[in-house]
């Protein structure tokens, strides 16, 4: 831990800016800690692993949808969620995928947006929908990728709120 706190040695920056351009694979944040030898020296950086390295499943990359950089930023922090199919323009079933190791589905039904947590053996099924929004006297059914996305995020987040997802030990249990 000592190490870490020290004071950078003369020659960090130089190390430090060799490490970044080492590999993809390799972050090194700004200002890390080098530890300096005789003959070169240790840069504290984070290795890059991807999932199917280590034998869990590849998970969408989200690029196939038209979303902004903030809600990709959403997307990425959620671990346990992919996205199998969507279809913002499609009648009714919009998309479907999985939630902490729970299916979920989408759909649309006279403009309004509703999410169902499909029944696994530690969880009931779980809906949450939208209330009706007025524009102009009529409901709202510009459907885009991004609303879809963020109605999704906004569904997890209260499904986690009220505890409608499978426990830590229970999702282990799934696998």
């Amino acid at each position: 831990m000592k190490k870490l706190q020290a004071a950078p040695h003369r020659d960090a920056t130089l190390f430090q800016k060799f490490a970044v351009g080492w590999s993809d694979y390799l972050h090194v944040h700004d200002g890390a800690p080098v530890e300096r030898t005789r003959n070169g020296a240790y840069v504290l950086s984070w290795l890059w692993v991807y999932n199917e390295q280590v034998g869990l499943p590849k998970c969408n990359d989200f690029a196939d949808y038209d979303l902004s950089l903030e809600c990709l930023d959403l997307l990425e922090q959620i671990q346990d969620f992919d996205i199998t199919d969507l279809d913002s323009g499609a009648e009714h079933h919009l998309g479907s995928g999985r939630l902490k190791g729970q299916q979920w589905s989408l759909l649309h039904n006279s403009g309004l947006l509703t999410v169902i947590l499909l029944p696994s053996a530690d969880c009931p099924p779980r809906v949450y929908s939208e209330t009706p929004r007025t524009v102009g006297g009529t409901t709202s059914d510009d459907l885009t990728d991004e609303r879809c996305i963020r109605f999704l995020l906004d569904a997890m987040n209260t499904f986690s709120t009220h505890q409608a997802l499978p426990s830590e030990g229970q999702q282990l249990s799934l696998l």
